[in-house]
């Protein structure tokens, strides 16, 4: 993928990788059963491929309609199996064809039409033909819950809430100010730091630039193509972009981390906010409480809609119990358990009522102004805008060739490495880094965009040979980025380390390393693949939470996989 113009290239190429991981209708692994009958070959099989924002209640409502012996009018018994993943992620393994779900769920409408899209454009299948119909009708809410930013108390006081409205451009004012948060009477909270997950992976970060968009061309419905390519609306959609902190493709994760590293890390995230209101549920060491901001330009509704397929693999039956799960979870239990874990009701008859109320940081109230969702072919032109605008990254990938890694899990790490580099955009600037038992001199910076082949090139010409140096690969290859960090503010800066093995030649420590890690000012954060049975990945979830990063494992089978999820971090 040598060019990133236009989103539905994307969403192919991008599920291509996912066919290439995981077999048809196995939703990655992230599949679970409820209600699974005795007589399983008599069963009705019904798969959900759901947002998983909304997976506590799905989970418990599927387990509740397994126990009630729900069966179809032909006397089968119903098999629900959960399917949950971002909703982007569920377009591009749809259209793949590596996931074959009978319903469709996610967060928002907004992913049926990009489905639609995607599917209506996908090559001919080998031997047949394009699709001429769309394969997911708009479907019916089953919860709702507003997109909301979500921004520690005090700093929302900072900004005069809840007296005052606040919206995008109060937000751009602090960030873009030369004092920071000073200019509101903190100098102690630094700089506004902002979060918001990835566009092209997951609805929480597509309705957030598609509001900033909104914003940025002041209007509140019918935004066109025309709108998204103004030069007000690209000026104001890159300055919101320039106060995020990094990417990524589960909106949950955001509204973790925000709790578990406090103020520091980020001052404030797009999220949902039924996960603000969960957040008073959750025991954390944060200082201070999240309320949810509605955005006086306007906001989107998380509409969640149930959408059964009209695809070749949704036969009588399948159509048949999907609508029978449907309507246990249109039911009143249904609906007011949604209620008391922060969802609204798409039941209209159930009041709103605690815990969406402001001792949850929720105003029942709101929203005032509700944004309209665009057709498809203008949101495809605002992430190509935003492919354009984002914040840029510079990536120092740093990649164990030591001599455990030869063979396989060589051929693997560098599948993976391939297709980290394809993800990423063309503005973005990597570092290669290789270490066995000495570090390797640098090579790069390189921008992606002209050397992107380059790059792949070098690392498909690794040699695993030698020991493990790990966190003497990861202490120099910190302090260099970190220096090109503080020089250049104006991108996402991140180390990103893959190594299958245990450090066994290092003259530091991961006490030290961690120690220098905890200095919250640095601008720099560090990502971490543990790959291997062999692998600690205890050590390198501790190095990523004290940089502030993440940290994943990958296998021979799930590495490229594992490398596609982390590069949704930038």
């Amino acid at each position: 993928m040598p060019t990133r113009s236009g989103a539905l290239p994307l969403l192919l190429a991008l599920a291509a990788v996912f066919a290439c991981n995981e077999a048809p209708g196995t939703g990655a692994g992230k599949e679970s059963r409820a209600g699974e009958a005795k007589s399983s070959a008599a069963a009705v099989r019904v798969v959900v491929a759901y947002g998983s924002e909304k997976k506590t209640w799905l989970d418990e409502q599927a387990r509740a309609f397994g126990e009630s012996g729900a069966k179809t009018p032909s006397g089968r018994p119903i098999q629900i199996e959960l399917a949950s993943m971002g909703s982007g992620e569920a377009v591009q393994a749809i259209v793949s064809g590596a996931l074959k779900p009978h319903v469709f769920s996610p967060a928002s409408s907004a992913y049926i039409g990009l489905l639609n899209q995607a599917w209506l454009s996908r090559p001919a299948a080998q031997g047949g033909s394009r699709a001429t119909t769309p394969i997911a009708p708009p479907g019916e809410p089953v919860v709702l819950s507003p997109v909301v930013i979500a921004m520690w108390k005090p700093m929302a006081e900072a900004l005069g809430w809840p007296g005052k409205e606040i919206g995008w451009s109060d937000l751009i004012r602090v960030a873009q100010g030369s004092e920071g948060w000073a200019a509101h009477g903190h100098p102690e909270w630094g700089a506004f730091k902002l979060g918001h997950t990835h566009p092209e992976f997951s609805n929480s970060g597509l309705l957030s630039i598609l509001a900033e968009a909104y914003a940025g061309a002041r209007k509140t419905r019918g935004l066109s193509a025309a709108d998204v390519d103004s030069a007000a609306t690209r000026e104001f959609l890159a300055s919101v972009e320039e106060t995020i902190v990094h990417y990524g493709k589960s909106t949950g994760f955001f509204a973790d981390k925000m709790l578990e590293r406090g103020p520091s890390y980020m001052s404030a995230a797009v999220l949902y906010e039924n996960l603000v209101v969960e957040s008073y549920r959750i025991r954390t060491e944060a200082p201070f409480p999240i309320v949810a901001i509605y955005p006086t330009e306007g906001t989107f509704w998380s509409d969640h809609p149930y959408a059964v397929l009209d695809a070749e693999w949704v036969g009588a039956d399948e159509r048949a119990a999907a609508g029978a799960f449907l309507e246990f979870l249109k039911a009143r239990p249904a609906q007011e358990r949604a209620l008391a874990l922060g969802f609204r009701p798409a039941d209209p008859s159930i009041a709103i009522a605690a815990p969406i109320d402001a001792a949850h940081g929720a105003d029942p109230a709101q929203p005032q102004t509700v944004l309209e969702v665009p057709p498809a072919p203008v949101l495809e032109r605002l992430l190509a805008a935003w492919r354009q605008l984002k914040k840029p990254t510079a990536i120092t990938l740093v990649m164990d060739v030591s001599g455990s890694m030869k063979g396989r899990p060589m051929k693997e790490a560098q599948a993976g490495a391939r297709a980290f580099l394809s993800a990423l955009h063309d503005r973005d600037e990597v570092t290669l880094v290789f270490f066995n038992n000495r570090v390797m001199p640098p090579i790069g910076p390189m921008r992606v965009g002209e050397k992107r082949g380059a790059l792949i090139q070098r690392v498909e010409q690794a040699i695993a040979h030698g020991g493990t140096a790990l966190y003497d690969a990861v202490a120099t290859s910190y302090d260099r980025a970190l220096g090109r960090a503080r020089g250049a503010p104006g991108r996402i800066h991140a180390v990103v380390v893959l190594t299958d093995g245990r450090d066994e030649h290092s003259r530091s420590t991961l006490d030290q390393l961690n120690r220098r890690f905890s200095r919250e000012e640095d601008p720099l954060k560090l990502f971490a693949i543990a790959y291997g049975e062999k692998a600690d990945d205890s050590v390198l979830a501790s190095m990523a939470e004290a940089a502030q990063g993440a940290s994943l494992r990958g296998t021979a089978e799930s590495i490229v996989q594992v490398y596609q999820d982390m590069a949704a971090f930038f």
